[in-house]
């Protein structure tokens, strides 16, 4: 064999190598066939044979059926361009429609532009332009869009659609509108089946009665159940709620919210921190627990309050805050601080309800009872009500205390310093008395049904005995100090808060700063 014959064989069978390839390659890809064309005319063009074609075309692929006005098919590539009314559809479920269309046979994927609108089942797509992955059954758009299913309407930037998931993907100034609500993000991810919508960076969600901040988290847009993460907070009525963790129930009005609490009311000016939060929206209540803290005022004068739980409320002309709070509550006020084992304060009369063991401290005083009852405007003290066994001691050094009880007692105050106190009922006092220079000279102790107190710069001036008084001066040095006691007197110094840091323990004191801010302080 020469040596010409040897390489046209060796040509001819390398030919024959990538015909086989090309053959194999293309079995896994089937031909565009043409079903339909009024008019259809063969050309060459950039050395590429063509066919035209016009009026009602046809064109199907596998599960794919296009209608169009006119075309152009490029049968080696087996690809194609559409041109007006274009109608792709996919096993009857899925239908793009739009003006142009550039369709490549080999990979699926089609590029739609100019009017265009998809419809998969009960969802729409509007855009200008589409790319959908028909292997894949995958879509895309980058121009904006608009989405609308029975019950949403979505716009965004970007979109991303997986039909055979039926998951959604959206990108910048993504807005969600739902009959009860509107969601405005940058990122959402949403899946037509479960109605489900995961959201990520800062997101709003507006109802008619509240609102909703967040940047991350999901939402169902037919349970309306929801949960929020990151900088959440949810606004209802006159206050805002916020946790790192939140979860929402629309339908019922109830919210949970955990770690970092804060319930803020503006219109009350007050904030309560805690660990974990319940939001019963339809009774308008709130309770928290964990770490809690009350701060009830924007100046130096606030009130500060905590206890083991707090509930948040209003009263029932739903104007007015109540505050209650349960099991080792205590309160600190530059005036008076006060402890208990549970409280109530009324925004409807700015006054504080200490019950079961309460007392309450002012200047170097120490009131107790079965009750006490502290009635503030502007946050400083105006009257203090004690009921049953009313005990109030002052101390004068740290082993002498003078006192007074009897049944019932009221103190009255102006700018926080005491002036008067009525005690009512099986009244006693034991008070120590001083010369001008204030060295003890005696004691003095009486027994009376009544008694008025009269006090001026926190010394007793003037007493008054309404009935059947017994009066006894007692020298110094008949006084022993450690007896001179009333029955009933104990001193819970030890218990009194001299700060609002001592209300909290040492992880919680930086949270208090951080409240205050809120309102600029």
């Amino acid at each position: 064999m020469n040596h010409f014959a040897a390489r046209l064989i060796f040509m001819l069978g390398f030919l024959v190598l990538i015909l086989n390839s090309s053959s194999l390659l293309a079995q896994g890809t089937s031909k565009i066939d043409i079903l339909h064309a009024n008019n259809l005319h063969a050309e060459r063009k950039n050395g590429e044979d063509i066919q035209r074609l016009n009026g009602a075309v046809v064109f199907k692929q596998n599960d794919v059926t296009m209608h169009c006005d006119s075309a152009i098919l490029y049968s080696v590539r087996n690809a194609l361009e559409a041109y007006g009314h274009i109608d792709i559809n996919q096993n009857d479920t899925l239908h793009i429609y739009g003006e142009l269309l550039n369709y490549n046979g080999q990979t699926k994927y089609a590029i739609m532009q100019q009017h265009v609108k998809m419809t998969d089942r009960q969802m729409t797509l509007t855009t200008e332009r589409l790319d959908y992955d028909f292997a894949n059954k995958e879509a895309l758009y980058t121009t904006g869009g608009n989405i609308v299913d029975e019950q949403n309407k979505l716009t965004s930037v970007i979109g991303y659609y997986f039909s055979e998931t039926r998951d959604m993907f959206f990108k910048k100034n993504v807005v969600l509108i739902n009959p009860k609500f509107v969601m405005k993000c940058d990122t959402l991810q949403y899946n037509i089946i479960s109605h489900k919508s995961i959201f990520h960076g800062p997101t709003t969600i507006k109802g008619d009665k509240d609102f909703i901040y967040c940047e991350r988290g999901w939402y169902n847009t037919v349970t309306n159940k929801a949960k929020f993460g990151k900088n959440a907070y949810l606004e209802t009525d006159k206050q805002l709620l916020y946790g790192d963790s939140m979860f929402y129930d629309r339908k019922n009005g109830f919210g949970r919210a955990l770690y970092n609490v804060r319930l803020i009311d503006t219109t009350e000016k007050l904030i309560i921190t805690g660990q974990y939060a319940e939001h019963y929206g339809n009774i308008k209540k709130t309770f928290i627990t964990d770490q809690v803290f009350v701060t009830k005022g924007l100046k130096k004068d606030s009130i500060f309050m905590t206890s083991d739980t707090i509930w948040a409320m209003y009263d029932s002309t739903g104007k007015y805050r109540i505050i209650k709070g349960f099991y080792h509550a205590k309160v600190y006020n530059k005036g008076f601080q006060a402890s208990a084992d549970s409280m109530v304060y009324s925004a409807v009369d700015s006054t504080l309800d200490m019950r079961t063991k309460p007392v309450m401290w002012f200047d170097n005083n120490q009131a107790s009872g079965k009750r006490i009852l502290i009635h503030t405007i502007h946050n400083k003290i105006d009257k203090v009500y004690i009921y049953q066994d009313a005990f109030l001691a002052s101390q004068e050094d740290s082993v002498r205390y003078s006192q007074i009880k009897g049944r019932n007692m009221t103190g009255f105050f102006s700018m926080n310093e005491l002036y008067r106190i009525d005690v009512d009922g099986n009244s006693e006092s034991m008070y120590y008395v001083r010369d001008e220079k204030k060295a003890f000279v005696g004691m003095n102790k009486i027994v009376s049904s009544d008694i008025v107190i009269h006090v001026k710069n926190r010394k007793i001036t003037r007493i008054n005995f309404i009935k059947d008084p017994d009066a006894n001066m007692i020298p110094m040095k008949d006084v022993n100090p450690y007896e001179a006691r009333l029955p009933g007197f104990a001193w819970y110094g030890s218990d009194r808060p001299n700060s609002k840091e001592d209300l909290l323990r040492p992880m919680e004191k930086i949270k208090i700063k951080a409240g205050s801010e809120v309102f600029g302080e």
